[in-house]
């Protein structure tokens, strides 16, 4: 494709998106709000159609066929997955925006548009990199799908003939174009727009479009007609140009290299991961210094004055079952440690869950003192309480930090081992939600941003020092084992290590997990940060996890379970009251009368899914 040929693509969507602009200005003159949610439901779908499109699965194939080299290809793999986790953040953002507007109706145009969205976007991707030789059945119905949208208007004449299987290069020239006619809708939204936070947001998100049109052509310029990377071409120089336009479009060990590595930061750094094992009750506190020692925590305290723990407790129900809670003898135990090792002022913060919204008593004070959490050796924060406007270096719409946890000498954090229907198991990263604000802003179907993205830009801006993981008894194991146990497992572990990363990772290999990127939120960790697998040593005799506990994945039912579980929680739980544990009354009454219906959903749940006290406590 010449580059006459690419430039009358690119102006004739840019002219289609103009009139199509103009039509709608000249209909919705005096109603610009009409106008303006017209647009924010064409981007909506737009950006629905390129997160699918530039999916990994959809692209890394592709990618890895390119005869360029090695590095080369994991300078295209990481700017094409980061250009990828962009228009997710977008497609986020502006589904959140437009279910701003209560109502059925409402809700079901937002939806339709992203679910056609969705279908366009495979059936761009497929279109454009699976070939009717190698893939006849998808490539088949991609081309009938693109028929009849093309008979009923719904893409451009221009655009028509470009989806079709081509040059990775001619791929490249294509979504040029596609950037620019998306930027030119944003300019126009942005116009529209009088409130100042979304001015900044919508402006960000245009500016993230003249960045991925930026990347695409660097691609499609070095590049030949074949597909080969053009003569003289440097890797250095390229590498050069990559991060000319975001440092995050190059690999992590590169732009280490470019940028020099910051002292502090052990995230990512597969540093030794020390595990421990215990007989009995009376081990823990000898079993949790053995390895707080071996992983390196006594020099690190040796060198601070203020230490946080970000440990978990408030997602506790009932004193009987302790399963989804620390132990608060081990955080009791940390916090000394920290003391005798030379830190001042120890804080354990936690952040109020969205049980606070239907029950009584749910406050970070309240919960920790049922639970046990007093101790003269630390102080309990709420982070709701202590947050602090920040300016993220990546993402949007998340403008605060924990204060406490931003401005710590030593960060750590302290999960409960639980198993988790999407996650495999609740561990570090997922522990670290609700640091940036809210959980409701980042969970449910109108957020803005979604909690995995959140927690990465906390992993940007200030990123665990140091991750203990209590695997101590009583375990929460069995489908939703994060909300609570019927039958917690008698198992005594504890994980240690400066890279949180590592010492997830480990315990999911330990639970039999063989790719830890199998979890959705470590994979957003390794794209996010453009890391490459890799093992951290482990000190210690590794438990097989795998067979003591029950987990979320054991069956083919609970697997399913586990893959349905997520959206439903998310679109149809009312925000998470009609899937609840068996909550002590005592100690936490409903807010407000609960309706026979939910209660009989609540009750069907908690039975059937073991969210509830153990019979015997």
């Amino acid at each position: 494709m010449s580059t006459e040929a690419v430039t009358s693509l690119e102006a004739a969507l840019l002219r289609d998106v103009q009139n199509q602009l103009d039509r709608w200005t000249s209909e919705c003159a005096g109603h610009p709000e009409s106008e303006r949610k017209k647009l924010l439901l064409l981007a909506l779908e737009r950006e629905q159609i390129v997160a699918v499109a530039y999916r990994e699965e959809a692209v890394a194939g592709r990618v890895a066929q390119l005869p360029v080299g090695d590095q080369v290809r994991a300078l295209f793999h990481q700017t094409l997955v980061w250009i990828w986790k962009d228009e997710q953040m977008h497609a986020e953002y502006l589904r959140g925006e437009l279910l701003r507007v209560k109502g059925l109706g409402s809700s079901a145009v937002v939806y339709g548009r992203q679910i056609q969205g969705a279908i366009s976007g495979w059936t761009s991707a497929t279109s454009n990199h699976r070939h009717l030789r190698t893939a006849p059945f998808r490539a088949g119905a991609a081309s009938v799908l693109i028929s009849v949208a093309g008979a009923l208007g719904r893409i451009p004449t221009a655009l028509k003939s470009e989806l079709r299987f081509q040059t990775f290069r001619h791929y490249c020239e294509l979504n040029i174009a596609l950037e620019s006619s998306a930027e030119l809708a944003y300019r126009r939204l942005i116009a529209l727009t009088d409130s100042e936070s979304e001015r900044q947001t919508l402006e960000r998100i245009r500016e993230d479009e003249l960045r991925h049109r930026e990347a695409f052509a660097v691609m499609a310029e070095v590049l030949t007609a074949d597909d080969r990377l053009v003569p003289q071409q440097s890797v250095d120089s390229l590498t050069q140009r990559f991060a000319a336009i975001s440092p995050w479009f190059i690999p992590a060990g590169l732009r280490s290299a470019q940028a020099g590595t910051a002292g502090r930061v052990s995230f990512g750094s597969r540093q030794r991961v020390a595990v421990g094992v215990g007989r009995h009750d009376g081990d823990k506190v000898a079993v949790l210094e053995s390895c707080l020692d071996r992983a390196g925590l006594a020099t690190l305290a040796s060198k601070s004055t203020h230490a946080v723990i970000r440990a978990s407790f408030m997602l506790g129900y009932d004193r009987h079952d302790r399963s989804n809670v620390n132990d608060p003898e081990l955080v009791d135990a940390l916090a000394r440690y920290l003391i005798r090792h030379g830190v001042s002022d120890v804080a354990v913060l936690e952040a109020p869950t969205v049980y606070g919204n239907a029950y009584d008593n749910r406050s970070v004070a309240a919960v920790a003192s049922y639970f046990g959490f007093v101790s003269s050796s630390y102080r309990v924060v709420d982070i709701s309480q202590s947050l602090r406007p920040i300016a993220y270096e990546r993402g949007f719409v998340q403008q605060a930090i924990s204060a406490e946890w931003l401005d710590a000498d030593l960060r750590i954090v302290m999960p409960k081992l639980r198993t988790d229907p999407t996650e495999f198991a609740h561990l570090s990263l997922s522990t670290l939600e609700g640091s940036t604000g809210p959980i409701d802003d980042t969970f449910y179907a109108g957020r803005q941003i979604d909690f995995r993205s959140a927690t990465m830009m906390l992993l940007d801006a200030a990123p665990p020092d140091f991750a203990v993981i209590d695997a101590w008894s009583p375990v929460a194991d069995g489908p939703f084992g994060v909300m609570g146990c019927h039958r917690p497992a008698d198992i005594r572990y504890i994980y240690a290590g400066a890279d949180a990363l590592s010492v997830d990772e480990v315990v999911l290999g330990d639970l039999g997990v063989g790719d830890p990127r199998l979890a959705p939120i470590v994979s957003q960790v390794y794209h996010w940060f453009g890391l490459s697998p890799a093992q951290a040593p482990v000190d210690g005799e590794r438990p097989r996890l795998g067979e003591e506990l029950r987990g979320a994945h054991s069956s083919k039912v609970l697997r399913g379970l586990g893959a349905v579980s997520y959206p439903v929680y998310v679109y149809l739980s009312d925000h998470g009251e009609l899937f609840v544990p068996a909550f002590d009354a005592a100690a936490f009454p409903p807010l407000r009368p609960i309706p026979p219906v939910v209660g009989l959903v609540q009750k069907a749940a908690q039975t059937a899914f073991g969210i509830r006290a153990p019979r015997d406590a």
